[in-house]
Formats: C-alpha cells, structure tokens, sequence
C-alpha cells in the first residue's frame, strides 16, 4: 500500500496528520504544496484546494479531519481513539474545537496580521479564500482568547486532555497551537527564522498561556518521537 502526504510543511492541520502517521508506524512519502501556485493543480488532481492530503495507492483518502479516521480504520494499533463512548466523544470535541474553531480562528488574526504588514498577494489571497473581514477577525480573536484561556487552565497540572492516555485530542490540539502559539521550539519542529516569525501571533507570549505552551512542548518531547523537518 502506497501513502503519499500532500503537505504545507508549516501548516498545523500537515503538522496534526503526521504525527498521527508517525504515531502508528505508518510508512508514507512526503509531496510539498505551495500556496497559490499549487493551489489549481492540486484542486485538479485531488478534488481538495488546501493540503493536508493523504492518497492511499492514488486515491484520495481526504483532508486531514477524513484522513486521521481512515488510519484509525485501516492501522488501528496504537489506538488513538478511546474505546470507552464518553472519553471517545470527549475526544472529538476537543479535535472539533481545535480544526473548526481553534485553527481557522488564528487563521483569520494571521490574515489580518499579513494585511497590516502590506504582505501581497498572500493577504489578498487568503483573505478572499478564507473569508477575512474586519468584523471577522475582530469575533475570531475574541473567541480564541477565550478558547485559549481554558485550554490553559484545563492542561495545568495535567498530562492527557482526556483520560490517561495519550490520543488524538493531545495531537489534534498540540498540533494546531502552532497557529495562536507560535510552532514548537527549533529543538522540537526545524522552521526557518522567517518562517517562524510568519507564524504565531502576538498572545502566544501572554503570562497567562505559559502552561499551554509547556504541555504542547512537553507533549512533543514524549510523543513526537523525533525533531520535525521538512521533507
């Protein structure tokens, strides 16, 4: 079986679907994709206009919300999903929270960054995609402090978002700070100075979030398994 991983290296939901990937052992190859000059081709080929991707012996699973259940599927060991109906759905809440609200809320305060610093055509671009307007960053930044305030008082003090296992609530979210955060140290994911300094916003440096960023980074150094690198 031939997996091939369409991916924005940098991109969090790339990032999420990785680990899991590597969580579970499974052998892929690594395809880059380009923002904008990508962008046609891969909607072309794939059905799909944003990457993650995963093709499974060229088909296409999905992005990565279609993509982590079909691993779970087709290579269930490790498991990252509980069994127990509860700790599952609390599972998917918390996947829910960082894909559909976590990640697109940063996405949204990164655009309206990238339109005050003039950055062209990206800001245009993303902005039309993605549907930036001034009223839209302004509800996505107040949501995501909020969000990112109880996601800091519930990790304090603990390991695992949900039980006491390792899942892919851990992935999902540690994956997705990277957004309102900024990524991992250069000892954990290798990103170039200007890179790094694209991604990541302001509030990753609030007092308040220190306890967020210390179990995302401690996450990544007991179950990341290795330094992440491009390609």
């Amino acid at each position: 079986m031939a997996i091939e991983l369409i991916e924005l290296y940098a991109s969090p939901w790339s990032e999420r679907l990785r680990w899991v990937l590597d969580a579970k052992g499974v052998p892929y190859a690594r395809r880059s994709y380009t923002p904008i000059a990508d962008e046609d081709e891969l909607r072309r080929t794939t059905g799909l206009a944003t990457a993650p991707v995963l093709v499974v012996d060229g088909d296409v699973v999905g992005d990565s919300n279609a993509a982590v259940e079909w691993l779970e599927d087709h290579h269930p060991a490790p498991a990252l999903l509980p069994r127990d109906p509860a700790l599952r759905a609390q599972v998917r809440v918390f996947e829910l929270a960082a894909t559909e609200a976590l990640g697109p809320f940063a996405r949204l305060v990164w655009i309206g960054r990238c339109r005050t610093m003039d950055l062209q055509p990206v800001a245009g671009h993303f902005s039309a995609k993605y549907g930036w307007s001034p009223e839209a960053e302004a509800r996505a930044e107040r949501l995501l402090r909020m969000l990112l305030a109880d996601l800091a008082r519930a990790v304090a003090g603990r390991r695992y978002l949900v039980g006491d296992a390792f899942t892919r609530a851990d992935v999902t979210v540690a994956a997705i700070l990277a957004g309102p955060l900024g990524h991992p140290a250069d000892d954990l994911f290798v990103l170039e100075p200007f890179m790094r300094s694209m991604f990541g916003l302001p509030l990753g440096d609030e007092p308040a979030l220190a306890p967020l960023r210390r179990w995302r980074d401690d996450l990544y150094r007991s179950h990341r398994g290795r330094r992440v690198q491009p390609a």
